[in-house]
């Protein structure tokens, strides 16, 4: 069995696809509904069959992608990740056993009947009402105690109403400034309208009758709205720091919640946790949200760089040491002592000395530590979590790293892959970081232009999320009041053109073929046999070409 997952609007989507033919789209009646200004009507259609589907867009305004490459037609399997639109979902196998019911919950209370002619004239506005405070009003309600601003609050509201009610359009202003708006192609109807101070939410309804009937919740949707602005700090530059806060976990994209949540599971027991990553994935990210996630939240989290100093100053840092040890020196503690009852995160593990690497060992084993010219012991009850972006396995096979030292340090192991892999992550990564910097700076910026996105998704970011995250700190300063990020506003380094191959003859030729085997592949859908035809290629020709030329092949059919 497939199915979709993902999350739209602060809800959790799952979307079972049915053997044949699946409709993705905005409108009624679609298999998979998403409710988004960015998705079409009639989207795209996807045909499950075993274990994959094949995809094929219905000429959308904004494109279908399959791993970060918009496609017209092609295939995907399990642990694809669709782009309808900026809706991201990913292609998920689920087992039959686990599909079919085994145990059922006793059911609730069930709600006492009301009259006839009641129940007739409002069922359908009772079922909208109930599915926003079942299924909407929670998310909602945790943006607002989170203090999350009144903009992150009115997009979330807005987004809330579009999908629950029958409304041919919502928005949400502050003022003359839109905060959110989304359209249907229906025909028109009859407004409402709630206000809550500067905020307005309007909405389109099918009639007078549906109008009333909302009205109640278009004005708790305008309180909402009003109540982040209150709780909300005001809109001012951000003081200088030496030591930035981390960004928020990237929670929006289906790769990394899978990923955070398991995670989470980690982070209750006290077990050891080894983070693995290219440099600027996010490892310290992720490790603060295990430290706040674990029992140890309340103790105090510290972190340090192992490959940013010499191994003498290293093993001060990480121990302490006493007084008097050299000229000068005063006595301190190392990180072992200043993390005790908390977590201890040790960026790029994979650095240090041997030499150090057998001292770490003896404090996580006996929970204590010595300081450097000290003789008596000192309390350091700490979780580690460490980082490196090496191959330790292979370090260890080097003799370069102890393997008693892995498996202490690795009872858990998390992979976080490199932006390059995860394509489609770029454009929400790119509007999350924009949308917090552009607040910081007191700017409202409507969003990203569509130049300006395809240099984001075509760069290949070796910096990976930090730089990303750089890249939108830089480009927000250059902002000064447009709505749109353009491309200009972007580093010359995303703007240059992709850089020419030479060498040799041959290398080059190689090149010119694969671009043009690529081409024909992207314009024929991913269809092998049609980008076959078109190159005057036989297809198992062109799956051998393929392979030789390092690039990714459709699955063959069956």
């Amino acid at each position: 069995m497939l199915r979709l997952v993902g999350s739209l609007g602060g809800r959790s989507l799952v979307f079972p696809l049915r053997e044949g033919e699946n409709v993705v789209g905005s409108a009624e009646g679609c298999q998979v509904r998403l409710a988004h200004p960015s998705v079409s009507r009639r989207h795209a259609v996807l045909i499950a069959s075993g274990a994959g589907v094949a995809v094929e867009d219905g000429s959308s305004r904004n494109g279908t992608f399959v791993d970060g490459q918009r496609v017209r037609r092609g295939e995907a399997g399990a642990g694809a990740v669709f782009r309808f639109g900026q809706v991201a979902l990913e292609l998920q196998a689920l087992d039959a056993a686990d599909a079919e019911l085994a145990v059922r919950l006793p059911p609730g209370t069930p709600p006492p009947a009301r009259p006839a002619s009641e129940a007739a004239n409002t069922t359908a506005g009772t079922r909208a009402l109930d599915t926003f405070a079942a299924e909407r009003l929670p998310a909602l309600l945790d943006l607002l105690l989170a203090r999350s601003g009144a903009a992150r609050v009115a997009a979330a509201v807005g987004a809330a109403l579009f999908e629950t009610l029958p409304a041919s359009s919502v928005e949400v202003a502050d003022g003359d400034a839109l905060l959110f708006s989304a359209r249907r192609e229906a025909p028109g109807g009859c407004a409402g309208e709630a206000r809550r101070g500067s905020f307005s939410v309007r909405a389109v309804l099918p009639g007078e009758n549906a109008a009333a009937l909302y009205r109640p919740l278009l004005e708790s949707a305008a309180s909402l709205v009003a109540a982040a602005a209150e709780r909300a700090p005001p809109l001012s530059p951000r003081p200088a720091s030496p030591l930035p806060a981390p960004p928020e976990p990237p929670s929006l994209v289906p790769s990394m919640q899978r990923l955070y949540a398991e995670g989470a599971r980690a982070a209750r027991g006290d077990v050891a946790v080894l983070i693995r990553g290219e440099s600027g994935t996010g490892k310290e990210v992720l490790a603060r949200f295990l430290h706040a996630a674990s029992p140890r939240a309340q103790g105090p989290f510290v972190a340090l760089n192992c490959a940013a100093l010499p191994s003498d100053l290293l093993e001060a840092e990480l121990f302490g040491i006493e007084r008097g040890v050299a000229t000068g020196v005063e006595a301190r503690a190392g990180k072992f002592e200043l993390a005790h009852g908390g977590t201890l995160f040790l960026d790029e593990i994979g650095d240090m000395s041997l030499e150090t690497q057998a001292r770490i060992l003896r404090v996580l084993q006996e929970r204590e530590v010595f300081r450097i010219g000290g003789s008596a012991p000192r309390r350091a009850d700490v979780r580690a979590v460490a980082a490196t972006h090496r191959d330790l396995k292979r370090r260890i096979a080097e003799g370069a790293f102890r393997e008693d030292l892995y498996f202490r340090i690795a009872t858990w192991v998390l992979e976080l892959p490199p932006l390059r892999a995860r394509r489609a992550d770029i454009p929400q990564l790119a509007v999350h970081f924009l949308a917090r910097e552009a607040a910081g700076a007191g700017m409202r910026v409507h969003g990203i232009s569509r130049a300006a996105l395809e240099l984001l998704e075509r760069h290949p970011w070796p910096g990976n999320v930090r730089q990303l995250e750089k890249e939108m700190a830089r480009a927000a300063l250059l902002l000064e009041g447009r709505e749109l990020l353009e491309a200009e506003c972007l580093s010359a380094e995303l703007r240059a053109p992709p850089p020419r191959t030479t060498g040799s003859l041959a290398a080059a030729l190689e090149d010119a073929e694969r671009a043009i085997v690529q081409r024909a592949l992207d314009d024929c859908g991913g269809d092998v046999e049609r980008a076959a035809a078109e190159l005057g290629l036989g297809r198992s020709t062109l799956y051998r070409r393929l392979k030789a030329l390092g690039i990714a092949a459709p699955p063959r059919p069956p």
